[in-house]
C-alpha cells in the first residue's frame, strides 16, 4: 500500500553504436498522480487433456502523469522540441525521445518504494481551459508515454522498497538504476537490484 508520490525525474537516453546510456537525471515537476498499465503476451501450452504449461512475458506498458506543471524546457526535452526565448517552438515533425523515468511513492513504516521506469517515449499532452466561475478549478496537465523494454537487457523497471537513509535509497536519483544479477544467477528478474547503470 502507498501513501503518496513524489521526487518525479527523467533522464534522456541516447544511442551510440547499438548501445543504450542514460543522462544525468532531472527533476520533472511535482508529482500528483502516476498510473502504470501493463500489457503482457500470454501463451498456454495443453497436453493430456490438461494445462501443462503457461508463459506471461511484458510487450509493453503506459504510464501516465498528473502533474503540477512542466517548464518549458522540460516539455521541450521530453517532447524533441525547441525552446526559442523561454517559448517552446512546436513543429509537426518533433520525435520524443527515449527517457527514464522515476519517482518514490511512501509506504508505511517510514518506508518508500522507489522506482526507474528503463523506457518510456511521451506524446503531447492534453490541455484544457476553463473560464473563472464562482468556485475556483485547478487545471493540471497530465501527460502520457508508452513504456518499452531496454534493447541492450530486455528489462523494463528497476524498483527498491526501503528507508531514505539506505545507501540504495541515498542514491536513487542520481543515476538511473538497471537490473544487475547477482553472481551466479541467471538474471531473469524484471525488477531492479538498485545498482547504477554502467
Amino acid at each position: 500500500m502507498t501513501l503518496g508520490l513524489k521526487d518525479l525525474y527523467y533522464a534522456v537516453i541516447t544511442m551510440t553504436n547499438g548501445v543504450e546510456t542514460y543522462g544525468t537525471p532531472k527533476k520533472m515537476a511535482e508529482a500528483m498522480t502516476a498510473g502504470l498499465t501493463v500489457n503482457v503476451a500470454e501463451a498456454k501450452l495443453y497436453a493430456d487433456d490438461a494445462l501443462s504449461e503457461s508463459v506471461k512475458e511484458f510487450t509493453s506498458g503506459e504510464l501516465t502523469l498528473g502533474i503540477k506543471e512542466l517548464a518549458p524546457e522540460v516539455v521541450a526535452e521530453l517532447l524533441g522540441q525547441e525552446v526559442d526565448e523561454n517559448n517552446v517552438v512546436w513543429a509537426g515533425d518533433d520525435e520524443a525521445p527515449y527517457v527514464a523515468v522515476g519517482f518514490r511513492a511512501k509506504k508505511t513504516g517510514g518506508k518508500y518504494k522507489y522506482v526507474w521506469l528503463q523506457r518510456v517515449q511521451f506524446a503531447v499532452p492534453e490541455e484544457s481551459y476553463e473560464t473563472k466561475g464562482e468556485s475556483i478549478n485547478f487545471k493540471t496537465p497530465e501527460i502520457k508515454g508508452t513504456l518499452y523494454k531496454t534493447i541492450g537487457t530486455g528489462k523494463w523497471k528497476a524498483d527498491y522498497v526501503g528507508t531514505p537513509t539506505d545507501t540504495v535509497a541515498a542514491g536513487w536519483f542520481s543515476a538511473v538504476k538497471t537490473y544487475t544479477p547477482a553472481s551466479g544467477t541467471s538474471g531473469s528478474g524484471t525488477s531492479g537490484s538498485g545498482t547504477s547503470n554502467p
